[in-house]
C-alpha cells in the first residue's frame, strides 16, 4: 500500500502533517487540535500504538507513534514522541486513566513542540512536549 502524505480526492478527507519536517524546517512544531484519539491497534499487524490530533477546522492531522518501530534509533516505548504527546496531554487534560485522558483532551487544544535548555543532552537542549488546553 502507498503512502499518501495528502490527497484531494475527497474534499472530507484529512491531510496528514510531517511534524518532523517541519520541526526540522522551522525549529518547532505548533498544531491546534480539535480531537484527539489513541489507536491501540494501529500498523500493518495491529500490534502498535499511536496518538492521532485532528484539526476539523483545517482538515489536517498529525499522528504520533508510541510504540517503537524495529529499526528506529529510540527503542524505550517510554522515550517515543508518541509517549511525550500522551504525557504533556495527560498533565494539560487530566484523567484517571488513558480513556478519561482522550475523552477530555477531543475538547480541542494546542501542541506545542519546542526546543528546551538541557545542560546534560550532548547538543544541549532537548525537545519539550507542551499542551495547552
Amino acid at each position: 500500500m502507498e503512502w499518501k502524505e495528502q490527497t484531494n480526492e475527497n474534499k472530507n478527507e484529512i491531510a496528514f502533517l510531517s511534524y518532523t519536517e517541519i520541526r526540522k524546517d522551522e525549529g518547532e512544531f505548533h498544531f491546534s487540535f480539535t480531537s484527539a484519539s489513541l489507536n491501540e491497534s494501529a500498523g500493518a499487524t495491529n500490534d502498535s500504538e499511536c496518538i492521532t490530533l485532528i484539526d476539523a477546522e483545517s482538515g489536517t492531522a498529525v499522528t504520533f507513534w508510541v510504540t517503537p518501530h524495529p529499526q528506529g534509533l529510540q527503542q524505550d516505548p517510554s522515550k517515543t514522541d508518541g509517549a511525550k504527546v500522551g504525557n504533556a496531554l495527560r498533565r494539560a487534560f487530566g484523567g484517571s486513566n488513558w480513556t478519561e485522558v482522550f475523552d477530555n483532551a477531543s475538547a480541542g487544544g494546542k501542541l506545542s513542540i519546542t526546543k528546551n535548555d538541557y545542560p546534560a543532552s550532548p547538543t544541549g537542549w532537548a525537545w519539550l512536549f507542551t499542551v495547552q488546553a
